[in-house]
């Protein structure tokens, strides 16, 4: 089994940062890592991953396999940074696009700029790079890869969906992001990229 999609649903949990599953031989998990802020218990965050795993993906896990590593947000990290989205242009030719994308946290603008060939899949790889490149210029860091876009249907909503890689200190970790298309793919392209990386920002943000 990949434990990506299960990752990512338990960092979805309230107060949970970040999780890491590590699986035996037989693809079992063995060991569960969480990073999460202060604001909760520890054990109150364990019994909610065990509770979402059983409820979710039928997998019952002893409570001495969890590991949670808290931080303190009112000194660490800024569990509150969230960057905003507050839209893209694009420049266009007969074969080329560029795309800028403006992302804001508190009065701070940083815009992102990507370009290339202009095809219908690499024009949506390109709004996602200048997301990363908007995310670079907020957190001065250069670890996010775009890996996929993709676009699917689901509950009879048109969704594009982001996959990115995290790289942390040689692991890859896989972040993925969605977002209902109301606008156009470019649009959603860029929000479901932001989908996948914004709860990690805030282990990066500087104040």
């Amino acid at each position: 089994m990949n434990f990506d999609e299960v990752e990512y649903f338990l960092a979805n949990i309230k107060s949970v940062m970040s999780c890491k599953i590590i699986s035996d031989s037989n693809n079992n998990i063995s060991e569960i890592h969480v990073l999460s802020d202060s604001s909760r218990h520890s054990k109150q965050i364990s019994r909610d991953i065990r509770t979402a795993l059983l409820s979710n993906f039928n997998i019952d896990v002893d409570y001495k396999i969890i590991s949670v590593a808290q931080i303190n947000k009112n000194i660490s990290i800024n569990t509150d940074f969230r960057l905003l989205y507050e839209g893209y242009t694009n420049e266009t030719t007969a074969e080329r696009i560029k795309i800028h994308t403006k992302l804001s946290w508190d009065e701070k603008e940083f815009i992102g700029e990507a370009q290339g060939i202009k095809s219908e899949k690499n024009t949506l790889m390109i709004a996602a790079l200048s997301t990363l490149d908007a995310i670079k210029k907020a957190i001065d860091l250069d670890c996010f890869i775009v890996e996929d876009i993709q676009s699917a249907k689901v509950a009879g909503n048109e969704v594009m969906l982001a996959s990115i890689t995290h790289i942390d200190h040689g692991r890859e970790n896989v972040l993925i992001g969605s977002s209902i298309i109301t606008n156009n793919k470019i649009d959603s392209t860029i929000k479901a990229s932001l989908n996948a990386i914004n709860r990690k920002i805030c282990l990066f943000i500087k104040e």
